[in-house]
């Protein structure tokens, strides 16, 4: 099984399981609440974050180990709909609360925060705060409004990459970007610079599907599109990146 075939297949089964650190919400819909830990990391502080929603807004209390508040944070949940139902605000609070995880998403050695802000069957996008060392606390940026746009937000700190993605079954995408960070060279925020895309076009009945693969280089992009049988999906198609 390729690392591609296998991380597809885990990210899968991450969508169906309860995210680390994860305690029984206290109750359900707009009133749910968790208490995550977040362990200390290279000298830093550790934190316990209390995670809730309040009508249309996440809420995450960011407590240091004295229990003393450091910070709230709030996230606008159903951006995309101007007059949602009761039912979809109560589904969007409960996204919000059972899946905020933290993970290193601008692969600084730092845990980061994330939490669903609107999702559908098979899509989720989220509010993220990175961990700043400096102040010892979460804040947003250029680099958080672009990783916030991304579907299905994840880091592959083995590759360095930050990968989104779509699970079809129409269409399936497969985005990979790098972080360009600060340095005497570019002295400003850092940001996502894409790296490669695999992108697989289906016929009207999933027959005749076409990988679609990009690669940026420099100044210029290299597009590759490859016929596949009926029987190929994702990982096999997007395998190709790795094989350069």
């Amino acid at each position: 099984m390729s690392w591609r075939t296998a991380q597809i297949a885990l990210l899968v089964l991450c969508t169906s399981l309860r995210p680390n650190g994860f305690s029984s919400p206290q109750t359900s819909g707009e009133n749910a609440s968790r208490t995550l830990q977040v362990g200390a990391a290279s000298g830093q502080p550790s934190y316990t974050l209390r995670i809730s929603a309040k009508g249309r807004e996440g809420l995450v209390e960011v407590r240091g180990g004295s229990k003393a508040l450091v910070q709230t944070l709030t996230c606008p949940l159903l951006q995309g709909i101007s007059n949602p139902s009761d039912l979809e605000i109560k589904g969007a609070a409960e996204q919000f609360v059972t899946h905020f995880e933290t993970e290193d998403l601008n692969l600084d050695g730092y845990p980061d925060l994330k939490g669903p802000r609107e999702f559908g069957a098979s899509w989720s996008r989220y509010c993220v705060w990175l961990f700043d060392p400096a102040t010892r606390s979460f804040q947003k940026g250029f680099l958080t409004e672009q990783l916030e746009l991304l579907y299905h937000l994840r880091a592959d700190s083995k590759r360095g990459r930050i990968i989104s993605y779509s699970i079809g079954p129409v269409n399936p995408l497969w985005d990979e970007y790098r972080i360009e960070s600060e340095s005497k060279d570019r002295p400003y925020w850092p940001r996502l610079i894409p790296v490669e895309s695999c992108f697989i076009k289906t016929g009207p009945t999933g027959e005749n599907s076409t990988a679609v693969i990009t690669r940026y280089e420099r100044d210029r992009s290299v597009i590759v599109r490859r016929p596949l049988p009926s029987n190929i999906g994702m990982p096999e198609a997007c395998d190709s990146f790795d094989n350069r």
